[in-house]
């Protein structure tokens, strides 16, 4: 009597791989994570600002501008990972491309995070250098592992997008 028909042939048929679902959703918890921090980063330069004294100039300019650049990175990645991960659970084929850029500006925060430890413990003894630089070490290592699933996931997403849209 009614003749059934299929919108988009083929679309039913594909589905979104588990493993970049649950790394998106992975990812989409950090980033929201990430933006937690914003708070914390203002009330640090509104602190910086209100002790500013001709001694340590230098020192507090050079907090000034790793504060900033922690500020700029927070928002950078939550904009681009919270964006990225729920438009991938939503399956949108340029969520790939802003989860990339998520990734990548991850790998910067990586490097503002090695120059906050080393600006922060500059003046520091042997011990407290050591274990910052340990603990930075360790921190670095265990974000990567989460960055080499996430980029696994990506590469898996466009295999699925490229399946499904054709290009």
């Amino acid at each position: 009597m009614f003749e059934m028909v299929d919108p988009l042939p083929g679309a039913l048929k594909l589905k979104m791989p588990r493993f970049v679902i649950a790394w998106t959703i992975v990812d989409l918890v950090m980033s929201a994570l990430r933006t937690l921090e914003l708070p914390f980063v203002i009330a640090a330069l509104f602190l910086l600002g209100r002790c500013e004294t001709p001694q340590n100039e230098l020192c507090i300019s050079g907090c000034r501008l790793i504060l900033w650049l922690e500020f700029s990175s927070v928002i950078a990645i939550g904009l681009a990972g919270l964006t990225g991960n729920i438009a991938m659970l939503c399956r949108r084929h340029w969520a790939q491309y802003v989860c990339f850029i998520s990734s990548v500006l991850t790998l910067t925060s990586f490097g503002i995070l090695v120059w906050q430890a080393l600006i922060f413990f500059k003046g520091s003894s042997i011990l407290v250098f050591s274990i910052a630089i340990i603990a930075v070490t360790v921190f670095i290592m265990l974000r990567t592992a989460l960055l080499v699933f996430n980029l696994l996931s990506l590469f898996k997403a466009r295999l699925f997008f490229r399946e499904r849209d054709g290009y």
